[in-house]
């Protein structure tokens, strides 16, 4: 191979001037042998040495503290109303609080009521398993409970978060700068009410507040959108309580300092627990339920007005799932609702990110257990730096999406000194065109000053892509002018300077992940990281890891990258009959733009296309789910933009064949791999290599005439036995606009003409995608010689599905009748104690199992 030269004559024209700036700035092209051995090049890397978090440091929990208020003696009761309520649970707080501190109790009993404000030294105490703190319906008309929730508090720095990140009076229950409060069980904080036909009503909202329209204004009484508010907190306590529909964020802790929660479950349907900007804090022996958002969420916003590391986090002997909202609670974990609102499978996992624009140290994940959720996730892109994670002695079961997902980006989402002086909370000309909300007013004694240190284009993705000729319902950057110029930018006639950044490219470095089992995983989604060109992920280390996917794809799902969705109708527990859409392939919606476009390249010597699945985009402002990037041409493992990898005793297999790589590493450097298991079909290698000629520096994919760099890996130490080959990639990122260094097509037109070979609705669904689930079968006990009947469900959402059932390890005299489904069996007085039964269902494609134990009795004396 033979590196490009940068011809500054070649490019001309207008673009001349900055051509030449970029040629002084971009390191001359990388040539690399298209057949680079493997074996050792340079010393392998070692796992890096990294810190181990403490947490909190609190290992034994104080009991609550005399003296003790209980919220009847100060006029609460269970038929109260909501106001009377309030009044009453913050008067015995007040109580408390002149006494020098104590504990206010929540004795048996529903107790509605709107906002409750702690205050330093106060505990609540949820006394019985029947006390219940209720959240209030707001509004004062009918099936409304006559008052609001406390207005969300000014925050000057709204506008550079999300709403809900800049608020903590608009809950449940909050605190603003107080020390030492614990709250405690066993009793139910609980954001939903009862409701008609055993459905439940949310109370608490799902999603952010309204935003003032000035930095200086606050907000009005209205709707909660939290169970619990914490900001600028100190030793604080949860234990063993339970909280169900928590709204938003069931919980939301910003910098907070020295928080420890033990044996409490949340059981709700967005985020469970939000730690922002958050040190020295334990989670432990808990059980964390969350099926639209994440379970577990560390984040660094900009919501307490600073950048603050969240550091020093422990979370350890904990459950994460993402089961229908109220089933883990009530012990029927239920999947009733198969994807998440965002159509990928359910959250309720453990993540850092998407608000990142403060940095992660030293979190130790260790004795988790993930369940019917999706995978662990490391997502830095809003420029925050991810460091000294360990990830250990975890199983997960039942995952939707990638078991291991790590990604930088590049979104610029940090605050930013602009221009203008006004207090406005949205500037939509200063000197950002994409995200200007992150924009600060040039007021530095009010809100600090945060310069620019870097700029970022702003593309126009307005070019309509037609497949088969036919619109297919996205856009990509315009192939004749990609840039939109900032008229308020310090170069307004410069593409370059559309986005003005405060922070640096994100970092994510020193993670080790080891000791992981992962059963039934989403074909779709490998173990992914995936970093920037000149800004890799840097240092991990996986060992001791086994993935078994579900398989059941083709290299030619990662061409294609098919948009096929179906209607699935279900009922969730506690919940009324819906019916959502479900994506089988590229999910439209964290896949956009120039991600859902077909992997191929224009084959001039043939004029027509021809595949290149391993082309995948860079997509660095897209929300980081794993889905961003379509279907990728790797079942197991796909590394890209990462420096220092080591794989020790890595098992990665399928259970039905899958007909891509196990491995793709893409522009990997200082790589080793022992002890690698991997299967794959008898014709398709092992690993493949990617050798890339026309990569560009990011951020500037799409900019016309940039100079292209090769990149490709290096340094890779693997066992020859495997199979590896070596592909080269002689076309620019899909999308990507012609211009004089290359000319031909990169995308689909009315001119260059692309159709699948299959048509949409002709194309099988994949069934490992969405197999068939059998409904929970709760524990039964029966008496010796009364008779049973068992009829066990599954579902299956794809169209017409023909399912087979069949049972296994029965009890002598039980029969199963595999038409009608039905278990019957009348036990003998011989055969007392448990019995574990299995059933199975299988769709055609891809058996599923599940069990049932049931106890025989004595039978009762006369």
């Amino acid at each position: 191979m033979h590196s490009r030269v940068y011809n500054p004559q070649v490019a001309g024209g207008a673009n001349h001037r900055m051509n030449i700036r970029l040629a002084a700035l971009i390191p001359a092209a990388l040539a690399l042998a298209s057949a680079s051995p493997n074996h050792l090049l340079a010393a392998p890397p070692a796992p890096p040495a990294i810190k181990i978090a403490t947490g909190s440091g609190l290992t034994t929990l104080p009991a609550p503290k005399a003296p003790f208020f209980d919220i009847t003696a100060y006029g609460a009761a269970p038929s109260a109303p909501a106001l009377k309520n309030q009044a009453a649970i913050n008067a015995a707080i007040d109580a408390a609080s002149a006494a020098g501190g104590g504990t206010v109790v929540i004795p048996a009993g529903a107790f509605k009521t709107y906002s409750v404000r702690l205050k330093s030294n106060v505990g609540l105490h949820l006394a019985t398993k029947d006390s219940i703190l209720r959240a209030a319906v707001p509004g004062t008309g009918p099936n409304q409970d006559g008052g609001f929730y406390d207005a969300p508090e000014n925050n000057p720095f709204i506008g550079v978060q999300d709403p809900g990140h800049s608020h903590w009076a608009d809950s449940l229950i909050y605190g603003i700068g107080v020390h030492d409060v614990m709250i405690s069980g066993p009793g139910l904080i609980d954001g939903s009410n009862p409701g008609p036909n055993g459905q439940v009503i949310d109370v608490l909202i799902g999603g952010d507040p309204r935003e003032q329209a000035t930095r200086d204004a606050a907000g009005v009484p209205g709707p909660g959108n939290k169970a619990i508010g914490l900001e600028k907190c100190t030793n604080i306590i949860f234990r063993d309580f339970r909280l169900k529909n928590g709204g938003h964020f069931a919980v939301l802790g910003t910098a907070i300092d020295h928080w420890t929660i033990d044996n409490v479950i949340f059981d709700t349907d967005r985020d469970a627990l939000d730690i922002d900007t958050s040190q020295n804090m334990t989670i432990r022996n808990s059980v964390f339920n969350s099926l639209n958002d994440d379970a577990l969420v560390m984040k660094g916003s900009f919501g307490a007005g600073k950048f603050l590391t969240s550091k020093n986090i422990l979370i350890e002997n904990d459950t994460v799932s993402g089961y229908d909202p109220g089933s883990v609670l009530d012990k029927t974990y239920s999947t009733g609702r198969l994807a998440a609102n965002d159509r990928d499978g359910p959250t309720g996992r453990v993540k850092f990110g998407t608000e990142g624009t403060s940095g992660l140290d030293t979190v130790t994940v260790r004795h988790v257990t993930f369940d019917h959720s999706r995978g662990f996730c490391l997502e830095s892109v809003d420029g925050a730096t991810l460091e000294n994670i360990l990830f250990t002695d975890v199983h997960m079961k039942h995952i939707s999406s990638s078991p291991i997902f790590i990604v930088i980006g590049d979104r610029g989402r940090a605050p930013v000194t602009g221009n203008t002086t006004s207090n406005a909370a949205n500037s939509t000309r200063d000197v950002r065109l994409t995200d200007s909300g992150w924009v600060l007013p040039n007021v530095p004694a009010i809100y600090g000053s945060y310069p620019p240190t870097r700029y970022i284009p702003a593309y126009d993705k307005s070019t309509q892509v037609t497949i088969g000729g036919a619109a297919r319902g996205f856009s990509i950057v315009s192939q004749t002018a990609p840039t939109r110029l900032n008229p308020a930018s310090i170069h307004p006639d410069d593409p370059l300077y559309a986005n003005a950044v405060h922070v640096p490219f994100a970092q994510v470095r020193n993670v080790v992940i080891s000791n992981v089992t992962v059963e039934d995983a989403d074909p779709r989604y490998p173990i992914l990281l995936s970093g920037l060109v000149g800004h890799p992920i840097e240092n991990v280390s996986i060992s001791n890891v086994t993935v078994e996917y579900r398989g059941g794809l083709t290299l030619d799902d990662a061409i294609e990258q098919r948009q096929l969705a179906a209607p699935y109708t279900f009922t969730a527990y506690q919940a009324a009959p819906v019916t959502q859409s479900l994506t089988w392939l590229a999910n439209t919606f964290f896949a956009k733009n120039e991600a859902l476009l077909p992997r191929i390249s224009w084959d001039p010597a043939a004029n027509s296309w021809k595949p290149d699945p391993y082309n995948i985009p860079e997509m660095p402002r897209e929300y980081p789910e794993p889905s961003i990037f379509g279907i990728l041409p790797a079942y197991g493992l796909y590394a890209r933009h990462v420096e220092g990898l080591t794989l020790t005793g890595v098992t990665l297999k399928y259970k039905i064949e899958d007909k891509r790589p196990a491995i793709v590493l893409d522009d990997v450097k200082n790589a080793s791999f022992a002890k690698l298991s991997v299967t794959t079909s008898p014709a398709t290698p092992e690993i493949i290599k990617v050798i890339n000629t026309k990569k560009r520096p990011s951020e500037l994919e799409f900019i016309p005439n940039t100079p292209y760099q090769t990149t490709g890996v290096t340094n890779l130490v693997v066992s020859p036995t495997l199979r590896t080959e070596t592909v080269t990639i002689e076309r620019p990122s899909p999308g990507t606009p012609p211009d004089s260094l290359y000319t031909y097509p990169t995308a689909p037109t009315a001119t260059h003409p692309y159709s699948y070979a299959i048509p949409d609705d002709k194309y099988p669904l994949p069934q490992t995608v969405f197999p068939a689930v059998f409904d929970y079968i709760a524990p039964q006990t029966i008496a010796a010689g009364q008779p049973l009947n068992l009829t066990v469900i599954a579902r299956s959402p794809a169209p017409n599905p023909t399912l087979t059932y069949s049972a296994t390890n029965l009890p002598p005299g039980a029969t199963f009748d595999p038409a009608t489904r039905t278990l019957t069996w009348t036990p003998k007085p011989t055969q007392l104690g448990p019995h574990t039964l299995h059933f199975t269902v299988d769709n055609g494609a891809i058996p599923e199992n599940t069990t049932a134990t049931i106890t025989v009795a004595a039978p009762a004396k006369p």
